[in-house]
């Protein structure tokens, strides 16, 4: 039995397109800005450029930080669960078995507009003997990491072996 399993975060490959084309529209409204002489046209037209400029800077963090590799490997009892990107960990933390009563798939929460468009992305939430609440198993900073619906499937599966072999 391997005791290991790695997953990836849901990656979308129109990261990169999308800041070169909110660039680009940023130029456009920005020069359009600066042509116009109507105040009020003025003003929409800096605004938009504005916005376009922050979707392409926040798009940029995201294709810098590329896709998160998550690895959870049992040892005696206990999962750890290895966060990484480019290689570089940037959290790492324990979960023990004994500890879980109850493990499923859930759809991610409703904290995004993105999320309301986006059915597809997937969360794994656990239910300690403990504890009424669910938490979700995949978060770092208080932003849960989304799964495509295999990849959650497998780490609810691979807990579920852990707890019964």
């Amino acid at each position: 039995m391997n005791n290991q399993l790695v997953v990836q975060e849901k990656y979308s490959r129109y990261w990169p397109m999308v800041v070169k084309i909110s660039a680009l529209l940023t130029v456009f409204f920005f020069i359009a800005y600066q042509i116009s002489s109507d105040v009020l046209i003025e003003g929409y037209l800096r605004l938009t450029a504005f916005g376009f400029f922050a979707l392409s800077v926040l798009s940029l963090f995201k294709v810098k930080d590329g896709k998160m590799e998550i690895s959870l490997t049992e040892k005696d009892g206990l999962i750890e669960i290895v966060y990484k990107v480019r290689n570089r960990i940037i959290q790492s933390e324990d979960l023990d078995l004994n500890d879980v009563s109850a493990i499923e798939t859930a759809p991610m929460p409703d904290k995004s507009l993105y999320n309301n468009f986006n059915k597809s992305d997937r969360c794994v939430k656990f239910k300690k003997y403990d504890s009424k609440d669910w938490f979700t198993l995949h978060e770092i900073y208080g932003r849960e990491i989304p799964l495509s619906s295999e990849n959650a499937e497998s780490v609810v599966n691979y807990i579920n072996e852990r707890k019964t072999g």
